[in-house]
Order: C-alpha cells, then sequence, then structure tokens
C-alpha cells in the first residue's frame, strides 16, 4: 500500500507542478473543472446514490453548474480574476458564502453522527451539499489561483501552495503525531483510528506550515496574532473536513470514495480536506487583506 501511495504520488507531482505553476487561467480552471467533475461522481455515492447512470448524471448536473459560473467571466490570461463584472462577483459571493455554510453543516453532521436521529441522510441533504460544496471549492481555487495575476504571474500559484501545505502538513503531521503518542480517540465512531493527541500535532504542523509560507511569499500580515488564530482555524476546518468525508463513507459502508489512485483511493480521499479549506482561506485571507 506504501509502495503504491509514493508511486501515485510520484506519478501525480509533475502533473499537479504544471497545473499550479504553468497551466494559464483558462486551463487551470478547465483542469479544476474536471477533477471536480470526478469527485462529484464520488460525491454522489457518498450521498447514497447507488446507481452508476445516476452518479453520472450528478455529477454531469453539477458541471454544467460549475460551467455556467465559469461562462459568467470574461476570462483572460492577462486580468486578474478581480477585474469582473459586478453581477458575476456577486454570484461568486453567494456560491463562497453558501459553501461555508455547507463546511459548517458538515462540521455539525461530525459532531453528531453517533446519535441516532440520522436527520442529515434524509432530504437529500447531502446530494444538495455537494452541490453547494463543490462549486464553492472551484471558484476559491480560481480565486485563490489568479490573485494578482496581472502584475506576477506565479503569486496565486504560490498562495494555491501555500495552502494545500497547510492541508498536507496538517494529514501529515496528525499521522506521525497519533502513531507515536496517540492514546485519545478523536472521533471513535466516525474514524476509529483518529486521535486528540494527532489532531493537535496536525493543527500545530499547519499552523507552522502556515507561517513559513507567509515568510516564503512575503504576504503583508499586519496582525501577527489574527493571523496565527485564522491559521489555527483553518487547520481545525482541515481535519473536520477528513471527518465529514468519513462520516458520509461510514454511513454507506464504504472504504475509499473510489479507487481512481492506486494507495490513496479516490479524488475526495485526496481533497477531503481542501474541499472545506479552499472557501475559508480564500475568503479570510482576502477579507483581511493578506493576500
Amino acid at each position: 500500500m506504501l509502495t503504491k501511495r509514493i508511486l501515485t504520488a510520484l506519478v501525480l507531482l509533475p502533473f499537479a507542478i504544471a497545473l499550479f505553476f504553468y497551466f494559464n487561467l483558462n486551463y487551470f480552471s478547465a483542469t479544476v473543472a474536471v477533477i471536480i467533475y470526478l469527485g462529484a461522481i464520488e460525491w454522489a455515492k457518498l450521498a447514497g446514490i447507488k446507481s452508476q447512470n445516476q452518479q453520472t448524471i450528478y455529477a454531469t448536473v453539477l458541471s454544467l453548474v460549475n460551467v455556467g459560473l465559469l461562462l459568467l467571466t470574461p476570462w483572460s490570461n492577462t486580468i486578474s480574476w478581480f477585474f469582473i463584472s459586478e453581477t458575476a462577483s456577486q454570484v461568486y459571493s453567494v456560491v463562497l458564502h453558501l459553501a461555508i455554510l455547507g463546511i459548517l453543516l458538515g462540521i455539525i453532521i461530525v459532531w453528531i453522527y453517533s446519535t441516532p436521529q440520522k436527520w442529515w441522510t434524509r432530504f437529500a441533504l447531502r446530494p444538495i451539499l455537494g452541490f453547494i460544496m463543490l462549486p464553492g471549492f472551484l471558484i476559491a481555487l480560481i480565486g485563490i489561483r489568479s490573485r494578482a495575476f496581472d502584475i506576477d504571474f506565479n503569486y496565486g500559484s504560490q498562495l494555491l501552495l501555500m495552502m494545500f501545505c497547510m492541508v498536507w502538513a496538517a494529514d501529515i503531521g496528525a499521522y506521525f503525531t497519533g502513531k507515536i503518542f496517540g492514546k485519545h480517540k478523536l472521533a471513535p465512531v466516525v474514524s476509529p483510528n483518529k486521535t486528540w493527541q494527532g489532531a493537535f500535532g496536525g493543527v500545530i504542523f499547519s499552523v507552522g506550515a502556515a507561517f513559513l509560507g507567509m515568510e516564503l511569499i512575503g504576504l503583508s500580515v499586519d496582525n501577527i496574532y489574527l493571523f496565527a488564530v485564522v491559521s489555527f482555524l483553518i487547520a481545525v476546518i482541515s481535519v473536520y473536513g477528513d471527518l465529514f468525508e468519513s462520516a458520509l463513507k461510514r454511513h454507506e459502508g464504504i472504504k475509499d470514495s473510489s479507487n481512481l489512485l492506486p494507495g490513496h483511493g479516490g479524488i475526495l480521499d485526496r481533497l477531503d480536506s481542501s474541499i472545506f479549506v479552499a472557501p475559508v482561506f480564500f475568503l479570510s485571507f482576502s477579507w483581511f487583506g493578506w493576500i
């Protein structure tokens, strides 16, 4: 399993570098939309949609929504993402804030998972959450990638890498800290292998990655304490993103969202935390003027 994970990561690494640093906005947006389409198929399965045809239809309709969002903007390789129409800006703001509400609901679902009343499995709530959170993920990634695009082609790429490094650091830190010090279960019903010690270690690693990224990129942070608090909250949200997907998988009796990535599982198994983190990262860093 470990060998497969390493080999898959080595294969994906050049693609990730090209996507972050060499694709223009058009190709970046289109590629991310395709990745989200594959993730939407997995989301449909985790949402209780059994038929493969229905899963494909679900992902297709969601992708049409994403394409519609992209068509609101007159994309250009030399125009920043924020030089868009007022209507598009308002729509994107609504999409991002709806994603925040979806994240909060996901956190609540993790909290109440062990209770007998699983109301969140009814009323097509899980499929609806996909239509809220996946477009939010798309818009957040494009918003981060296109920051100062007309001034420095790679500035948004560095921001995007910083965000993913915070997520990866939380994951790696939780794994090793949990292995060494883990004693007390974090969410035994949702994810029996996760511990409080591991989660704490992951959060510390993630905050450390945030401060390292701040220095390397040269973010203009006027309040270091506020930056620490926001980074801490983003790290905690990253943990909940992982737990939320675990809750969906456990309810459906699924180990991995798919077998698309050998040794890693599916698209959602790799992006679960990032889906939670991206809208929060983009909105909070924009709000405080750090990006």
